[in-house]
């Protein structure tokens, strides 16, 4: 399964680059490809005119995935700290469990049966 998993990323990947490599291809105006303007971004030296429309869609993409990672990354240590509370109370109530079997039967414990048989009958 991991096998197909890979190979599957390895043919979006491989898309990926040949519609990006068509994209720039089919984006020129007077054979300069056409440029996109970020604000911030055209602040920096070398980027005033803006980026190629390739690199601004592998910035996009980047940032998105960076981001999906440390949502991720969040999600994963929240349930850890919940898996590990969780496994001490198991631990706890176990331990209380066990001690609860080792107590003899004759240590002060009364068992009275609420049902009158003598009315029933």
């Amino acid at each position: 399964m991991k096998l197909l998993k890979y190979i599957l990323f390895i043919i979006i990947l491989i898309v990926s680059i040949i519609f990006i490599i068509k994209l720039n291809e089919l984006n020129l105006v007077d054979q300069q490809p056409i440029k996109i303007k970020f604000p911030y971004i055209s602040n920096m030296e070398g980027y005033e005119d803006g980026i190629k429309v390739w690199e601004a869609i592998i910035l996009t993409l980047s940032i998105g995935v960076f981001l999906g990672f440390a949502i991720a990354l969040f999600q994963i240590i929240s349930q850890k700290t919940d898996i590990i509370s969780l496994k001490s109370k198991v631990r706890r109530l176990r331990n209380e469990l066990d001690g609860l079997r080792n107590q003899s039967l004759e240590d002060d414990i009364d068992l009275e049966d609420e049902i009158n048989i003598d009315d029933e009958l």
